[in-house]
C-alpha cells in the first residue's frame, strides 16, 4: 500500500470527500488530489502529524505504512481495527462528549432488555391465544 492508497483509505474509512479532508487539514483540494494521484509527491511530516491528531491515524503509517495504523494501538491486541479506531476517536473527545457516548451505550442495554422482555411477553400471549397451557403448570 503506497501513500496514495493510505490517503484513499483515510477518505473512505471516514466517509470524507477530498475537499472535506483538505479543509480539515488546512490545505487545498488540489493538493489532496495530487497526493491521491502521484505517489512521488510526499506528504509533509507536519500534515501527517495533523492527520494523526484529527483522524487518529499514526503519522508514521500515513507516511510510510509502518504499523500500527492507528495512533495508539490498544493494549488488548484481540480488539479489531474498528474497535481500536473507535477508542482513538474517544481519546480525542472532551469529558462531556465521552459522557454522552457512554449514556448512549448504556441506553442500548436498556433497549435490548426491553425488547427481550417484549419478545417473551409476545410469546406467552401467542401460546395463550392458541390454547396452550401456561409453562408453569
Amino acid at each position: 500500500m503506497n501513500q496514495c492508497d493510505r490517503i484513499k483509505s483515510i477518505l473512505q474509512e471516514n466517509k470524507l470527500k477530498q475537499k472535506e479532508l483538505a479543509a480539515g487539514l488546512g490545505v487545498t483540494e488540489s493538493y489532496i488530489s495530487v497526493l491521491l494521484k502521484k505517489p512521488e509527491v510526499r506528504l509533509s511530516r507536519s500534515i501527517a502529524a495533523l492527520i494523526e491528531e484529527k483522524y487518529g491515524y499514526s503519522a508514521d503509517w500515513v507516511l510510510s505504512g509502518a504499523e500500527p495504523k492507528l495512533k495508539r494501538a490498544s493494549r488488548n491486541r484481540s480488539l479489531s481495527e474498528l474497535h481500536q479506531k473507535a477508542l482513538a476517536q474517544l481519546e480525542k473527545m472532551n469529558d462531556d462528549q465521552v459522557k454522552a457516548v457512554l449514556a448512549f451505550i448504556n441506553s442500548l442495554g436498556d433497549i435490548e432488555k426491553s425488547l427481550a422482555e417484549h419478545g417473551e411477553n409476545a410469546a406467552k400471549a401467542s401460546r395463550t391465544a392458541s390454547g396452550e397451557p401456561p409453562e408453569n403448570l
